[in-house]
C-alpha cells in the first residue's frame, strides 16, 4: 500500500513539473539585436516574365529496345508528322542444318502491339488525338536498307533518303486498322537471301547484320487533307522476320522433305525511331499569344540561355544586385494554360508533364549530344511539372539551373544551359517505389500553353536573399 502511494505521489509530481515547463514562452528574439544587419538573410520573392520562343528539338534521339513507333498525322495546327522505324536484323539461331534444297515458302513480319509497363506513365499502345481516331486504317510500308545502321544514327531521329531503297518489299498493300499485331507479307526474294545466308554470316551475328541490311518500316499520313491519325507501339523486343521454307533433310535416308520456320529478329542491338514533320515553319524569337507543344521531335517552347540570363541581369541592376551574391532558396517555372472549350480532348492532346530538358553530350568520351531533364528533376519534392488543372498551369523547381546561370558570367554559359519545355514519361520500380523521368518521345502531343504576350504568361517566380 505504501509503495502505491508512493508511485502515485511520483506521478503526480513528474505530471506538475510537465504542466509548469509546457507554459513555459520560448522568446527566439532573445540576442537578435546583437546580429550586425549585414549578417542577416532577408528572403525575398519576384516574378519575372520568362523569354519563351518557339524552336524544334533537334535530332532527339530516337534509339530504343522497348518500343517501335509507326503512324502519322495530320493537323491544322502542325501540318503532317510521319513516324517509322529502322532496324538491322539477325538471326535467332546460328546452328540451322536445312539439309539439302531448302525453298522458301513464305517471307513475313510480325510486329505485336505492345504492352505498357505497369508503374509507366505511358498508358495506351494506341497514340490518338481524338477518340474517334482509334480504328481508323493506315497503310503500311516495308523498304530495305541500303546499309547496317551503325552508331551515327544513335542519336538521332532520322535516316536520309538515300539510306533506303524506295522499291516496296512488302507484296501487297498492308491495310492496319490498329489495337492489334500486323503481319506483312514480304518479297520471297528477299527471304531466299537470308535463307541462304553462308555459314560465316551465320556464326556471326554482326557479320550477318553487315552484309544483310534490315527494313525501314514507315507509315502513309491520311489521305488529301483529312485530319487525324495515329501513332502505334509496337514491341521492339518481339519482332521477327520469319521465313517458312521446305527442305530435304540429311541427318537420316528416306526422310520426306519438311517444312519448317525460321525466325530473323528485327532489331539487332537496337531499332532506331524515326520522324519527320512540316512545322519547322512555326519557328520564331517573337512573343507569342500561345505556344503549340507537337512532342517527339516536334515544335516546342524554348529558352534561349543568354536571353534568359539578360532577364536576370537587368531585374539583378534595377535592385542593384551583385548577380554573384543572389542565393536563391527557390526558383520555379511556372507555365500557365487555358482549357479548350472541348475537355473530352485534353486526355489526348495535353502532356501529364511539362518539364525543362536540355541537350548535352551523352558522356566525357563522344561529342555526340542527348537530350536530358534539368538535374533538378532529383530535388526533393519537386512537382515535375505536372500538370495542375486546378491552377491551369504546369509548375516545375529549376533552382540549382538557375542559381547557376544567375552567378555565372554570360560567357560562361553555352547552349547546354539553354531548354526546351518538353513532355516527360514516368517509371515506377515495382519493388521499390523508385520513380524515374525521362523524356516522352513515344507519345504525339496536340497542346498550347500561354505565351509572353498572354495576360497569364510564363514567369520565372524566385525566392530569394542577397548575401552581403
Amino acid at each position: 500500500m505504501q509503495f502505491k502511494d508512493t508511485l502515485r505521489t511520483l506521478i503526480l509530481t513528474a505530471f506538475s513539473c510537465l504542466l509548469v515547463f509546457s507554459c513555459i514562452t520560448v522568446d527566439k528574439s532573445v540576442g537578435s539585436d546583437y546580429i550586425p544587419d549585414n549578417h542577416k538573410l532577408k528572403m525575398q520573392s519576384v516574378s519575372l516574365p520568362l523569354p519563351v520562343t518557339l524552336k524544334m528539338a533537334d535530332s532527339i534521339q530516337g534509339v530504343t529496345t522497348s518500343y517501335s513507333t509507326i503512324g502519322a498525322f495530320r493537323t491544322k495546327e502542325f501540318g503532317v508528322a510521319e513516324f517509322g522505324v529502322a532496324a538491322n536484323i539477325s538471326p535467332t539461331n546460328t546452328m540451322l542444318d536445312l539439309g539439302r534444297d531448302p525453298r522458301i515458302i513464305s517471307t513475313y513480319l510480325n510486329l505485336p502491339l505492345a504492352v505498357v509497363a505497369s508503374g509507366a506513365s505511358l498508358n495506351t499502345s494506341s497514340v490518338i488525338l481524338d477518340p474517334s481516331q482509334e480504328g481508323i486504317t493506315q497503310n503500311i510500308n516495308v523498304y530495305r536498307l541500303k546499309k547496317q545502321l551503325d552508331s551515327t544514327t544513335l542519336y538521332a531521329n532520322s535516316i536520309s533518303e538515300d539510306d533506303y531503297h524506295h522499291t516496296l518489299l512488302n507484296t501487297s498493300a498492308a491495310t492496319y486498322f490498329g489495337g492489334d499485331s500486323i503481319k506483312i507479307y514480304l518479297d520471297n526474294k528477299f527471304g531466299a537471301e537470308l535463307l541462304n545466308a553462308t555459314a560465316e554470316e551465320l556464326d556471326s551475328l554482326a557479320l550477318f547484320s553487315e552484309r544483310h541490311p534490315g527494313l525501314y518500316i514507315t507509315c502513309d499520313p491520311p489521305a488529301g487533307n483529312i485530319e487525324g491519325g495515329r501513332l502505334s507501339l509496337f514491341d521492339a523486343t518481339s519482332s521477327f522476320i520469319y521465313l517458312k521454307c521446305n527442305f530435304q533433310p540429311t541427318w537420316e535416308e528416306g526422310l520426306a522433305r519438311k517444312d519448317t520456320l525460321i525466325a530473323i529478329t528485327l532489331g539487332y542491338g537496337y531499332t532506331l525511331n524515326t520522324s519527320k514533320y512540316s512545322s519547322k515553319n512555326l519557328e520564331t524569337d517573337e512573343p507569342l499569344e500561345e505556344l503549340p507543344i507537337e512532342g517527339i521531335g516536334g515544335i516546342a517552347p524554348y529558352v534561349d540561355v543568354a536571353d534568359l540570363k539578360d532577364v536576370l541581369n537587368s531585374w539583378a541592376a534595377e535592385n542593384g544586385y551583385d548577380p554573384a551574391k543572389v542565393l536563391i532558396a527557390k526558383a520555379s517555372l511556372v507555365f500557365p494554360f487555358e482549357l479548350p472549350e472541348n475537355l473530352d480532348i485534353v486526355p489526348y492532346r495535353y502532356p501529364s508533364y511539362l518539364f525543362p530538358v536540355n541537350r548535352k553530350f551523352a558522356n566525357d568520351t563522344t561529342d555526340v549530344k542527348y537530350y536530358y531533364p534539368l538535374e533538378d528533376y532529383n530535388s526533393t519534392d519537386n512537382p515535375m511539372g505536372v500538370m495542375n488543372r486546378s491552377l491551369l498551369q504546369y509548375n516545375c523547381d529549376v533552382s540549382s539551373t538557375i542559381q547557376k546561370i544567375m552567378n555565372k558570367d554570360k560567357s560562361e554559359l553555352d547552349d547546354s544551359y539553354s531548354f526546351w519545355f518538353y513532355p516527360l514519361r514516368s517509371e515506377t520500380d515495382s519493388y521499390y517505389g523508385y520513380t524515374s523521368y525521362y523524356i516522352n518521345n513515344y507519345t504525339y502531343f496536340n497542346a498550347k500553353i500561354n505565351g509572353p504576350k498572354a495576360e497569364r504568361h510564363p514567369e520565372l517566380q524566385l525566392i530569394y536573399t542577397v548575401v552581403e
